[in-house]
């Protein structure tokens, strides 16, 4: 044993092991077992590759898993080198792009040249890093072990809910259209009257809160708040990276999933964003959606990210910017589909369904006639035109209102629908008011329609308090409406 681990270079097979099972720990829950083994496969199949062509050049297999192995450390900790750099060095040319890869460059060439100069067997070397990534293997298995068996045991209550075993429990689905403005924005700054909406919704039972408001004016941090039904701890006023990621966290545990699922409900994510067991679902090519949460730290992912946008067009390459603007397009094609397909199947679990779709959001696909829109207009300049948005709307009306009436029809009971902008529109050329950021649509189905003494101005915090109130029996009190302006 001793012998193998000073001899062959085991750290290039045993690295993306421990890079994959320390996601996987990082994660934990959100991550299949069968895609972690596939990542892990790939991710040992490339650093082989990588060893072997190297093996052409030393004619030395343990030089050439040496050379493969820095390699592969720089493409799977790029992420967190990376972002350790902007913390230290903020806003520095250290930081950009050119000066990392020229940089990291110089330092394989070197590290080259002194495995091909070099007369040593790097038997040391070999054993430090054969042994260290034996023993953070090991930490990491005893990590998720002990996650395992705690995440055993039954879901618990959040604090300040109470249990409610003879309420009745019918379907729920929190449909958000993205940036759907309310109806005193749309009057006040558009021009345009949206009472046929409403009216059409007033039909099918729903109430629309008429001056309802978002807590936030971005997308994450308004879900959090609606989906925890309490204001966000930010840092400051500032959409920035520590308070983003904050309200990532507050989403993938947020007290109004876990209500749900400790109640018997069976939760189906349609949305943009993670949660435990249940990931957001988007197409990323040969992997597996699931382990975004993975690779989005390596290097080629961060690239593909940050620069990948400015090559495509640099190139002018037509079929992958059709293919960036057409994404929200397919995301949205897809939620709309898994939604009217959940609706058909008949479960013996109530079902809570959160279905995000990017409409009205820009790009502004269609006109209000369901005509696709030429590809110029779908160019990121023209998220300000507010003739294509209030077209894209119109449009984003009638799929609404055909995915509510495909809910009611497969529904064997009255369910719970709550159709929401989770803010106003926000992309305006001249100044206004800081409120038309939060004025949003808010529209709710509830099986008793009981609406009385829903505040006209209600916001996303008290949304589901009043809910879980009155159809689930719960003593939640509700807390002052307010709006947090936050800037880039």
């Amino acid at each position: 044993m001793k012998s193998a681990f000073t001899k062959y270079p085991l750290s290039l097979l045993l690295l993306p092991i421990f890079f994959v099972l320390h996601g996987c720990l990082e994660n934990y829950d959100f991550i299949p077992v069968k895609d972690a083994l596939l990542l892990s496969t790939i991710y040992v199949i490339a650093s082989l590759v990588l060893a072997a062509i190297f093996s052409l050049f030393f004619k030395n297999f343990t030089r050439a898993g040496l050379l493969a192995f820095l390699i592969m450390s720089f493409q799977l900790f790029f992420g967190s080198i990376h972002d350790n750099i902007k913390d230290f060095f903020p806003n520095s040319f250290l930081t950009k792009y050119s000066c990392i890869i020229v940089s990291s460059l110089v330092v394989f060439v070197a590290v080259f040249i002194l495995l091909k100069k070099s007369k040593s067997n790097f038997s040391k070397i070999n054993l430090y890093l054969n042994l260290l990534f034996m023993l953070l293997i090991t930490i990491d298995v005893v990590q998720l072990s002990i996650k395992a068996v705690a995440n055993n045991k039954v879901a618990n209550l959040p604090v300040s809910f109470t249990s409610c075993d003879n309420c009745p429990k019918p379907d729920v689905y929190l449909i958000i259209a993205d940036e759907y403005a309310g109806q005193t924005e749309l009057k006040d700054l558009f021009q345009f009257d949206n009472s046929s909406f409403i009216s059409q919704l007033a039909a099918r039972n729903f109430y629309t809160i008429p001056e309802s408001v978002s807590n936030y004016n971005y997308t994450p941090f308004s879900v959090g708040s609606i989906l925890d039904m309490d204001y966000l701890n930010l840092e400051n006023r500032y959409r920035q990276k520590n308070d983003l990621a904050y309200s990532y966290e507050v989403i993938k545990k947020s007290k109004l999933i876990r209500f749900f699922k400790s109640t018997g409900y069976e939760f189906y994510n349609y949305s943009i964003f993670d949660f435990k067991g249940q990931p957001a679902a988007m197409n990323l090519g040969l992997l597996p959606a699931k382990t975004k949460l993975i690779t989005s730290q390596t290097f080629l992912s961060r690239v593909n990210r940050d620069l990948s946008y400015h090559l495509v067009t640099f190139l002018k390459s037509k079929k992958e910017i059709r293919k960036r603007v057409y994404s929200n397009k397919v995301n949205n094609e897809q939620s709309y589909r898994s939604t009217i397909e959940i609706s058909k199947k008949k479960s013996p679990k109530p079902k809570f369904v959160y279905t995000h779709l990017e409409m009205p959001h820009y790009p502004y696909y269609y006109d209000k006639n369901g005509k696709e829109q030429p590809f110029e207009k779908l160019e990121e300049d023209y998220q300000v035109h507010k003739p294509a948005y209030i077209e894209y709307l119109q449009y984003s009306n009638a799929k609404l209102l055909e995915l509510i009436d495909h809910i009611l029809k497969n529904s064997k009971e009255p369910p719970i629908i709550i159709l929401m902008g989770d803010h106003g529109f926000r992309h305006f050329t001249e100044k206004v008011e800081d409120k038309y950021h939060f004025l949003n649509l808010t529209s709710i189905h509830l099986p008793g329609k009981n609406y009385e003494n829903i505040n006209d101005s209600m916001s996303g915090v008290n949304l589901f308090r009043v809910i879980l109130n009155r159809q689930f029996k719960q003593n939640l009190p509700y807390l002052k409406d307010s709006t947090s302006y936050l800037n880039d």
